[in-house]
């Protein structure tokens, strides 16, 4: 069977056919080689999903229904020290459908964030290649832990072996890990297991595991 290309096309959609950029256009018949009429999927990334055809640098619409988000989940992260590294966390966690990334501002973590428009980049390409229908929401500032909705879990080795039954938003700290007085007494810690994880596979394990409950 033939691989089918999922686009996000931006809303309003207010016409028969979806205008695509220059760039879209010239993926789909230059890299992909689809030709006027081949099947497509598209999405808004508010969660309109349809199935149409290709036409000229447009989107012929057809069947279309609205997807359910497949969570709510904030994950708040320490942004990691390279750009790779930031891109890697950025589309995991698009693709396994997190609601909302924050980038998390701490005592010992002192990293420059990518620009906007990076971060958005990688999230619409981790949409298209998981086939999604929501994008992940993202803040360019970064925020402290007293900002973030409860209720939260925070990932530190001694912690216990299990998140909460409830979480709104998990949390993972820099590199060197969190000042000693830097996490709230009441807040709850996680431990992720025996060995120390970067970062980005903190978050991606972290994440897959809540969402797997």
């Amino acid at each position: 069977m033939k691989h089918v290309p999922h686009l996000v096309v931006g809303a309003p959609w207010d016409s028969d056919e979806l205008e695509l950029s220059l760039i879209q256009w010239r993926h789909l018949t230059k890299v992909l080689r689809l030709r006027r009429g081949d099947a497509v999927s598209y999405t808004d990334g508010l969660g309109r999903m349809g199935t149409g055809r290709l036409t000229n640098q447009a989107v012929e619409r057809g069947e279309e229904t609205d997807v359910p988000r497949p969570s709510l989940l904030t994950v708040a992260v320490a942004p990691p020290a390279s750009k790779d590294r930031q891109r890697y966390l950025v589309e995991k966690l698009a693709e396994l459908g997190v609601f909302s990334l924050r980038w998390l501002a701490t005592r010992h973590g002192k990293e420059r964030i990518a620009s906007t428009s990076k971060i958005f980049s990688w999230v619409l390409s981790a949409t298209e290649q998981s086939r999604g229908a929501w994008l992940m929401e993202t803040a360019k500032d970064a925020v402290s832990l007293s900002d973030l909705a409860p209720p939260l879990v925070v990932c530190h080795p001694g912690g216990t072996g299990h998140p909460p039954v409830e979480v709104a938003t998990v949390v993972v700290g820099p590199e060197g890990g969190f000042a000693e007085d830097e996490i709230p007494k009441d807040v709850a810690t996680w431990d992720l297991g025996p060995t120390i994880l970067r970062v980005e596979t903190a978050a991606v394990v972290a994440t897959a595991r809540i969402l797997s409950r």
